[in-house]
């Protein structure tokens, strides 16, 4: 059953425009939108007002002094050289492999080359755990498919209109990520622990630890460089640990769509180099000092882009 804006603002105590903003910005769960109208479930919870967490703020995060003119003018000249999207998607699906050792090797989860490449050949592997596989195809969908949303190729959009994320999109890009492993809880933020309250004097919940977070993302971090903000929604995602498993998958994969919809590809770390990484994570934990990951990931996209771009002179030649 459903209500309408109308009946919600009353509900709630809000205008009624004040609804309709809320649902045009995912912040009510289960909202339909039906030509003009919205429909809002009877039993949805009024949202957090975000004007009241202005004052609040997740960690200070710096990065030092960037330029990012000679990764601009690479991206430029690999938008302005893709051809059709099927071509993009053809070498895109090629980096997907790379991108899930990387990722996976940083969430601690075994699986080697020959065992992914197994796997996406349309085998199991014998030696790794099933739900690890099922993860491993589960990243790669939801990869593609945020290739396929930022319409990679000849569509490319170069430009965000609006934040690419809400947190209702956060939850679904969990949901399906967690498809078929955990079907029940993929929905729901985890609990604080005991030691963490401790450890940070708070006991703020998760949810609210994302609306604040979202708030920046959607107002402090918009006139931010793609790979800035990417980053930062990165580190608060570890830090935060919204659901509480496969966080470093999560956070990665956020991160490529945040970079995919500002005409980048995906940037993400070689197993060679994860506990190079993980290392200058610490410092953006205890400092928010993101100045060396912010090297790392803008070394990775110059890599990424260079590849991408050797891949199209290869098929021109041919």
């Amino acid at each position: 059953m459903f209500m309408s804006t109308k009946q919600a603002a009353g509900q709630w105590g809000i205008s009624e425009r004040r609804v309709r903003i809320l649902c045009s910005e995912g912040r009510i769960d289960g909202v339909i939108r039906s030509g003009w109208a919205w429909n809002i479930p009877l039993d949805a919870e009024k949202p957090t007002d975000g004007r009241q967490l202005r004052h609040l703020k997740n960690m200070d995060m710096r990065i030092g002094a960037v330029n990012f003119a000679s990764l601009e003018a690479e991206k430029q000249e690999f938008l302005s050289n893709q051809k059709d999207e099927q071509h993009m998607m053809l070498i895109f699906r090629n980096s997907a492999f790379r991108f899930v050792l990387g990722v996976f090797a940083c969430e601690d989860l075994h699986l080697g080359n020959e065992d992914l490449a197994l796997l996406f050949s349309g085998c199991f592997s014998p030696s790794v755990f099933f739900d690890t596989q099922l993860l491993a195809l589960n990243t790669r969908s939801v990869l593609v498919h945020l290739a396929q949303e930022c319409g990679l190729g000849s569509r490319y959009k170069t430009v965000q209109v609006k934040p690419f994320y809400t947190e209702r999109s956060l939850i679904l890009l969990y949901r399906s990520l967690l498809q078929g492993i955990d079907d029940e809880a993929s929905l729901c933020y985890r609990e604080l622990e005991p030691s963490e309250i401790e450890n940070e004097g708070t006991n703020l919940p998760i949810a609210t630890r994302m609306e604040i977070l979202l708030r920046q993302y959607e107002m402090d971090w918009k006139a931010l460089h793609p790979l800035v903000r990417s980053l930062f929604l990165f580190g608060e995602l570890l830090r935060i640990r919204p659901f509480g498993r496969y966080d470093w998958v999560f956070a990665f994969l956020v991160l490529a769509g945040e970079l995919l919809a500002s005409g980048f590809p995906p940037a993400f770390v070689d197993v060679s180099q994860v506990n190079e990484f993980k290392a200058s994570l610490m410092l953006t934990r205890t400092r928010g000092n993101y100045q060396n990951t912010m090297r790392m990931l803008e070394q990775s996209l110059h890599h990424e882009i260079a590849l991408y771009m050797r891949n199209e002179e290869n098929t021109n030649e041919i």
